[in-house]
């Protein structure tokens, strides 16, 4: 591995090992633990927002309502790859606005009601409608759920990148956050096993909209709340004295930023492994290894993922320590080495017998997550910096927009894939726990190919990375002789 310009920077203290650490962040740079707090619950809500309607709407739609498996995957597809177009609006709206409450807290606020409103309708569908009007259900209350998303989702993102002018400030912010993350994925799988309980609900569909609501009202919706009322915007004087943002320039600037065009492809490489992996491990746990039994299966899933939280929880100070000592671009290489030793164990890992064994999977592909969920946003922050630097814009709501655009698509896609592959198995859930041999083959070599892949690619394309502490630093000194602090 080649030398991390990281390492190399001015510093005040030195480790032991002689290799040098952190610069000592400026007392004015420091974000309190009530705005890390606030920030981190917002986290949550956008965590349960991108992750909670795939892993609830599988178990319930697919599962239950027995909608096939390609309409459940068009439903979910069209409104993500819809209200991806809808984010570079919001961004470069979010930019501009001029209001007495700042640029980003205003259009939080709204989205924040908007979405929880959504996610609540969209488990109120009539189960015995037959498959067009299920699929158009779940496809309408989903484009309303994603405006609301956008209207969130962006300036959330671009208010966790302009919180703090500082390179290691900027990593332990979005430590807050990925620990509220983690929150949310130690708890949405469970959804369903809670909604499915019939010592608490009579049916199923009455589970599905109790907790469905209860996730909208309090974790969507007051979670949400809670940036848009106690963080503060700390570029906000700064940009009203800008030009306006215009989408297309920022978008063109955006793209000729090497560290940009790295982030992107480590996103969509991400998004795609993720959703093979978290939709496709549950089909082998459902109808590989626990007969065909959905219950079981889908318990299964949520120890799995729960598991993954924990692993999660644990590595949030050791990553916070990396990216400290080695720098960003180090740590993250090595949480994706553990990965591609945890991509050959799901081989074995996702078999019958013994299912508590699948633990190991989260020990050794689990730390990447929350090295991505850490540092990519931290890493944004930095790029921003280097696109005011080049160009003379704080336009952190079009890069977060971009961003999510790319997500969103990705996640379109992805999932269709994902979905399709399912078929061109040979998968039939009619078929229960009797799946063909040579499917459960497939299945199987799907979840550790696209693991050990996405891992070797991402080491490569991290490799390259140009953006370290000593440019971070340099670039904010620049940045301060030409503007002054903020």
């Amino acid at each position: 591995m080649k030398p991390d310009a990281d390492s190399s920077a001015t510093t005040n203290t030195a480790s032991p090992a002689g290799a040098p650490s952190a610069q000592a962040i400026r007392a004015e740079d420091r974000v309190g633990w009530g705005e890390k707090m606030a920030l981190g619950a917002g986290g949550l809500s956008l965590f349960l927002g991108t992750a909670a309607i795939g892993s609830f709407a599988i178990p319930f739609y697919q599962m239950t309502l027995k909608l096939d498996p390609a309409w459940l995957a068009a439903a979910l597809a069209i409104p993500r790859f819809l209200d991806a177009f809808v984010d570079p609006l919001v961004g470069q709206f979010s930019d501009n606005l001029q209001s007495r409450f700042g640029r980003r807290r205003p259009l939080i606020a709204i989205g924040a009601v908007l979405q929880a409103l959504a996610f609540g309708l969209i488990w109120m569908v009539p189960p015995t409608w037959d498959q067009l009007s299920l699929t158009a259900w779940l496809v309408v209350t989903q484009v309303i759920f994603y405006a609301g998303f956008s209207l969130y989702s962006v300036p959330l993102t671009a208010l966790q990148y302009e919180i703090t002018p500082d390179y290691d400030e900027r990593t332990r912010v979005s430590a807050v956050s990925g620990f509220f993350g983690k929150v949310g994925e130690l708890g949405y799988n469970w959804l369903f096993p809670l909604a499915s309980s019939a010592a608490l609900f009579a049916t199923i569909v009455v589970g599905v909209r109790t907790v469905g609501w209860g996730v909208a009202i309090l974790l969507l919706g007051l979670c949400g709340l809670l940036p848009a009322l106690f963080v503060r915007e700390r570029f906000f004087h700064r940009a009203a004295e800008q030009a306006k943002v215009k989408i297309g320039s920022a978008i063109w600037s955006a793209f000729r930023i090497r560290a940009f065009q790295i982030l992107v492809a480590l996103t969509l490489l991400q998004i795609v492994a993720g959703m093979f992996a978290s939709n496709l491990d549950r089909y082998l746990l459902v109808y590989y290894m626990s007969d065909g039994n959905v219950q079981a299966g889908e318990t299964l899933k949520a120890w799995l993922s729960s598991s993954y939280a924990i692993v999660g929880f644990a590595a949030i100070l050791p990553v916070t320590w990396a990216a400290q000592k080695w720098g960003k671009r180090r740590a993250i290489i090595a949480a994706f080495l553990l990965t591609a030793v945890g991509a050959a164990g799901k081989w074995f890992l996702f078999t019958p017998g013994h299912t508590w064994k699948i633990i190991f999977d989260a020990m050794l592909c689990g730390p990447v997550w929350i090295a991505i969920n850490i540092l990519t946003p931290a890493m944004l922050a930095d790029i921003c910096d280097e696109d005011e630097l080049r160009n003379g814009f704080r336009r952190e709501g079009v890069f977060g927009a971009i961003f999510s655009w790319i997500q969103k698509m990705g996640y379109s896609a992805a999932f269709f894939g994902a979905m399709l592959s399912l078929k061109l198995t040979g998968f039939d859930a009619a078929l229960g726990g009797q799946q063909a041999p040579e499917t459960i083959f497939r299945l199987r070599t799907i979840l550790a190919g696209s693991t050990a892949l996405w891992a070797v690619v991402a080491i490569a394309l991290l490799m390259t990375y140009p953006l370290d502490r000593k440019r971070a630093h340099e670039t904010r000194a620049q940045l301060e002789a030409r503007r002054g602090a903020v």
